[in-house]
């Protein structure tokens, strides 16, 4: 294997681990993905490491070069800056990375396909919108709400949904988004449940704190300190811990001024 081959190669596994922590794929994944694929591409060794915000790998292989016969190392970095939880594309890439260990694809075809993943569409604003609406108003009717704090979180969170998507196109903070949204959470709870007298202003923001709770999040970081992936989940547990803890000041303090 020449270099620049061993260079292309690993770039395109880098890509694939990339695309599959950035869509929300587990750090296990990440590390096996990219380990299973320098295998299938002829690599003799692996070594990954990689945590929620960066991926090094150093990939060992033998030049076809009779006078450089010695194995060689090369080594990739990313730095992964954004991630969220889009399962479509997830699945996409990992079909991509199954075919790439079940059959040689040239690393040029690989980078072309996550091009692709990358710009697949995602779901209309209208459904979106209706989504955002259930889901607080569904947690809204389970904690014991009517049928007008099921009205008023409904469209509490299609609201959210509009000004959460205007904030990430200005490419501002996450933690900065979660408390500019609950706070606009509380004050559109408790402003649209005054002129109604069956309305419970406590229970609609109940309804639309489930939506930005980082649940999965927890759930993940939790697994990977039982798994052993100690740095990983700390990392996870500390983020989680720090979101729920801006979301719920949040909506306390548009309650408070209010």
């Amino acid at each position: 294997m020449l270099r620049q081959d061993a260079e292309k190669y690993l770039n395109a596994a880098m890509a694939v681990g990339e695309a599959t922590l950035r869509y929300g794929g587990e750090v296990s994944r990440v590390e096996d993905s990219i380990r299973r694929i320098c295998t299938s591409y002829g690599f003799i060794r692996t070594d990954v490491f990689c945590i929620t915000s960066s991926i090094i790998t150093t990939a060992c292989f033998t030049q076809d070069d009779e006078e450089q016969s010695a194995p060689q190392n090369c080594t990739q970095t990313r730095r992964i800056s954004h991630t969220e939880n889009d399962f479509d594309k997830l699945g996409q890439v990992n079909s991509l990375s199954r075919s790439i260990c079940s059959s040689y694809r040239n690393p040029d075809e690989v980078l072309a396909r996550l091009e692709e993943i990358q710009c697949m569409k995602e779901r209309s604003l209208p459904v979106q919108m209706l989504i955002y609406a259930a889901v607080p108003a569904s947690f809204t009717v389970f904690f014991g709400g009517n049928v007008a704090d099921l009205l008023i979180s409904g469209l509490t969170g299609s609201i959210l949904l509009c000004l959460r998507r205007r904030l990430q196109e200005a490419y501002f903070n996450g933690l900065f988004i979660a408390l500019v949204c609950s706070l606009a959470g509380g004050f559109l709870a408790n402003v649209m449940s005054l002129g109604i007298q069956d309305a419970h202003a406590a229970l609609i923001s109940i309804g639309n704190v489930m939506v930005f709770i980082p649940g999965v999040k927890f759930t993940n970081s939790i697994r990977d300190l039982l798994t052993g992936e100690t740095i990983t989940g700390l990392i996870c547990l500390a983020e989680s811990l720090l979101l729920s803890a801006v979301v719920a000041l949040g909506f306390a303090a548009s309650a408070l001024v209010l």
